[in-house]
């Protein structure tokens, strides 16, 4: 009786397929920890963009008179919120406010800025 030749892998070959599986789980990994690493710093800067729309309406909340320059923390210190008020600006009777959230990504500084203007309603 005559074995078949081909009746099953060598070394070889399963060495060599296991090279071409290690390299591409290798490849997935990598992408995979870019992946990560985008959404951490999305996340990061999704979450200082609320908290600077949240101080230019905690700031327009308060009377005209009483919006003024100032700063906070985030509740966990990660990100700097400090706000600018710029008064008769860019007209008489109204306030230019610049609210720069600031932060640190991989030793690297960050910062989102949103502006807007505030005016007196009614006569004084």
């Amino acid at each position: 009786m005559m074995r078949e030749a081909n009746a099953g892998f060598t070394l070889m070959e399963v060495l060599i397929g296991m090279v071409v599986v290690g390299l591409a789980a290798s490849a997935t990994a990598v992408a995979m920890q870019s992946a990560a690493n985008f959404v951490g710093e999305n996340a990061t800067h999704i979450e200082a963009i609320a908290l600077a729309q949240e101080a230019i309406e905690d700031l327009r909340a308060l009377p005209y008179e009483e919006i003024e320059s100032g700063d906070r923390q985030s509740d966990d210190g990660r990100i700097a919120l400090t706000w600018e008020v710029e008064a008769d600006s860019p007209e008489v009777g109204t306030k230019s406010v610049a609210v720069a959230a600031g932060w640190t990504w991989k030793g690297e500084p960050r910062r989102y800025v949103l502006k807007t203007v505030y005016s007196r309603i009614g006569r004084n």
